[in-house]
């Protein structure tokens, strides 16, 4: 045990620990407050300082077998959000998810024709600094630039450019930043 940190923040780490214990990696100091939920043969790596906060209702991460959910350093994920991955879904560094978020790379069955035929997954990535609101649905191939910002109940399918707001649905622009 590191005796430079608190008893109180060693025992919450090693709680946290155990909450991911189905990991393929887990980074220093997670924290994670409530329930998650970790399914599926693929794998789930962790970076540092990830907070998950499932207090209110659980968080699920669900990478099947192939697949990979990767959570980089300092993201937070707030409750009731569920990430599924049959290929490869990417959560930038210091990225934010709202409550109640649906993140997936494979819708399951195909919008038209043979339904029960799957299609293929496309990979979904969240770049750094990205702020995702509350009841978000990100769609297979959505990719999220540094700095993005998404309203909440948005439905997002395509790329968001870099420092970019959108809302609605389908998600349309709001305003961009202009670089200086």
């Amino acid at each position: 045990m590191d005796l430079s940190l608190p008893l109180t923040q060693e025992l919450d780490t090693l709680v946290s620990r155990l909450k991911l214990r189905r990991c393929r990696m887990v980074g220093a100091l997670p924290t994670v407050l409530g329930r998650v939920w970790i399914h599926g043969e693929g794998e789930v790596c962790v970076g540092t300082r990830v907070v998950l906060d499932g207090r209110i209702a659980p968080i699920e991460l669900h990478a099947q077998r192939g697949g990979r959910i990767v959570l980089e350093d300092e993201v937070t994920i707030e409750w009731g959000t569920s990430i599924e991955a049959q290929a490869c879904v990417t959560v930038g560094a210091r990225s934010r998810l709202g409550a109640w978020c649906k993140v997936m790379d494979n819708q399951y069955h195909p919008l038209r024709g043979d339904r029960h035929e799957r299609p293929s997954s496309v990979p979904l990535v969240i770049e750094e600094g990205v702020r995702v609101g509350s009841r978000v649905i990100l769609l297979p191939g959505a990719h999220l630039q540094k700095g993005a910002s998404v309203a909440p109940g948005t439905v997002v399918s395509r790329r968001v450019p870099a420092g970019a707001a959108v809302g609605g649905w389908p998600a349309r622009m709001i305003r961009q930043e202009v670089a200086v």
